[in-house]
């Protein structure tokens, strides 16, 4: 939120955000901020600031860039960049030289120095000299030995504004002498100056000068650890200098940071976390999605490092709980995976997914009976040969008043299709009743689609089982999980489909070999047919037209041969009085 604000102050935010100069300074300035001068300003636009006392403004301006508010502090640098550089400049100079100018809070200082420099990069791009613009770049890139993440921000934003007035050259000068430097100590010098020289020549610099490839190189490095440090720091600072723009290539980026994670060198590895954390705190909501899924790859990938996975497991908790909504749409994906990682030898691996799995019920299940649930059916998954009775037994007594959504069913499929496979017949019938109440409950059925694979192969068995009554809850469970996904206009089609899983259940324990194969091809070709129809998540006007065509001729269809039937056994009870 702060590089938003500081974005939108320098020109680079969206055109609702960015300010014109017409705003006056008590609307963008709280009164105590400005001191004695506010006031005398409180009425004037911002872009007339050099028309007022130079040095009382520049004081109650020099307090705004230091304050606690980002949004106050990019106030100060944008009303400040309006006031004559001639005498601000020196001044801001003498603030760098002096170590804050007798500031006796530090943090203060460190606010103030991140909106100098971005102040002086701004002075250099407003005055459009090359030379200017490179001596500033020098001076600020000077700053970047401070710790603080603040000034680190600061002097990537004014870089990037003296690359932008620069010669494309030099630009690309400026960014391959601090690609130069990475491997150095401090490591942060080269990744933010890379970072805001990126940013200052547009991130398409990333691929055309060779920026990912000499990064990918550096943290392939398994002679020098600091090479692989400098690579994941300077991962760090393009997700936190570019923001959403990195976004595109973090699914390149992403998998050699999750490998530095199981990286030999302790500094390496806590780096790289660090640089995860940014890179999954700056994606947007439109590309979570695509980056958790690329997470949780790696977490099912052989061979990851047990750090690698704990640490995954970690972002993911973040993300579920900084964006629920998000998260929750990826959890078909997310919860598969962590159970993977249930069976790593690594005791920390193993509290981390149990972490994930109660996080991701707790966080994201809604259904306050469900989430009542969360507890036992976290241990059903963690200890399926034990937990997995007495969790259906719960859930047989749940009385289901809510819909079942998404994280819902992320958390019920693997215990139920757990108890699908288990040999005796109660677990799968009690599990069969289940399915069947659940898939009722589903208001939308694309969120029945991803669990097909986990649920339809078994309650298939359950319709082929030796026991009638076994066969009976399975074929309902079928019917309901088929009909469930389907979408509305074609329910009345799965209305039909209970009855003929019916009769071809009984078929296939005929005592005539041609009735059973005859109803084992009829059912697959039932099921193959209903699954096709039920997983179609997407129908234009003229799909649900030729579909309600089709099933009018279905019915027709239908109709003559029940018709048929009907008067072929009435023929055959007339002459069987004949004979009688």
């Amino acid at each position: 939120e702060t590089l938003k604000d500081l974005l939108s102050i320098m020109g680079q935010g969206t055109a609702q955000t960015k300010l014109t100069g017409e705003e006056t300074f008590d609307s963008i300035f709280p009164a105590n901020v400005l001191g004695d001068v506010a006031k005398d300003v409180a009425t004037k636009p911002i872009k007339s600031a050099g028309e007022v006392d130079a040095e009382r403004l520049y004081k109650g301006l020099l307090n705004a860039m230091g304050d606690e508010s980002a949004k106050v502090r990019s106030a100060g640098v944008y009303a400040t960049s309006y006031m004559d550089a001639g005498f601000v400049q020196p001044k801001l100079f003498h603030y760098l030289d002096t170590d804050g100018d007798g500031e006796t809070d530090p943090d203060r200082a460190d606010r103030t120095a991140a909106s100098i420099a971005m102040l002086m990069g701004a002075f250099a791009k407003k005055a459009g000299d090359t030379a200017m613009a490179s001596e500033v770049a020098q001076r600020i890139a000077a700053l970047l030995v401070c710790p603080s993440l603040d000034v680190q921000l600061g002097c990537a934003e004014g870089i990037a504004s003296c690359v932008q007035t620069m010669p494309a050259d030099q630009g690309v000068a400026t960014l391959k002498q601090h690609l130069g430097t990475i491997g150095e100590t401090p490591a942060k010098v080269g990744a933010f100056g890379a970072a805001g020289a990126i940013k200052g020549l547009t991130s398409r610099a990333l691929v055309a000068h060779g920026v990912l490839d000499a990064l990918e190189a550096a943290a392939s490095n398994k002679k020098d650890p600091k090479q692989r440090e400098g690579a994941a720091t300077t991962y760090e600072a393009l997700a936190l200098v570019l923001r959403s723009v990195f976004e595109p290539y973090s699914l390149r980026v992403l998998p050699i940071t999750i490998k530095l994670l199981g990286d030999k060198t302790a500094e390496v590895r806590a780096q790289a976390e660090t640089s995860l954390h940014a890179i999954m705190d700056n994606v947007s909501a439109h590309g979570l999605g695509v980056v958790l899924k690329m997470v949780s790859l790696q977490l099912e990938t052989a061979g990851i490092a047990w750090q690698a996975k704990t640490a995954c497991l970690e972002a993911i908790v973040r993300k579920v709980t900084s964006t629920p909504k998000q998260t929750a749409k990826t959890v078909h994906i997310l919860v598969p995976a962590v159970i993977t990682t249930l069976s790593d030898t690594k005791p920390e691996v193993q509290a981390g997914a149990k972490k994930a799995l109660m996080t991701i019920g707790n966080e994201l299940i809604t259904s306050p009976e469900m989430k009542a649930m969360v507890p036992s059916l976290t241990e059903a998954i963690l200890s399926p040969a034990s937990a997995t009775k007495d969790c259906i037994e719960k859930l047989m007594d749940v009385t289901f008043i809510n819909a079942i959504d998404r994280p819902c069913l992320s958390i019920m499929v693997p215990v139920l299709s757990r108890a699908l496979k288990e040999q005796k017949g109660e677990y799968k019938r009690r599990a069969s009743m289940v399915v069947g109440n659940m898939c009722g409950l589903v208001i939308d059925g694309k969120e029945l689609v991803p669990y097909v694979p986990a649920l339809l192969p078994e309650l298939v068995q359950c319709v082929r089982d030796s026991n009638p009554e076994m066969r009976q809850y399975g074929a309902v469970a079928l019917a309901a999980l088929l009909k469930g996904m389907a979408s509305a206009h074609l329910s009345s089609r799965f209305d039909l489909l209970l009855q003929d899983l019916e009769q071809l259940q009984k078929d296939m324990v005929s005592d005539k070999a041609d009735v059973r194969d005859a109803a084992e091809k009829k059912l697959n070709e039932l099921i193959s047919m209903a699954t096709q129809s039920a997983t179609r998540t997407h129908h234009s006007e003229e799909e649900v037209a030729a579909d309600m065509e089709k099933m009018k001729l279905e019915d027709e269809k239908r109709a003559k041969e029940q018709a048929a039937a009907e008067e072929a056994a009435r023929r055959k009870a007339q002459e069987a009085e004949k004979v009688q």
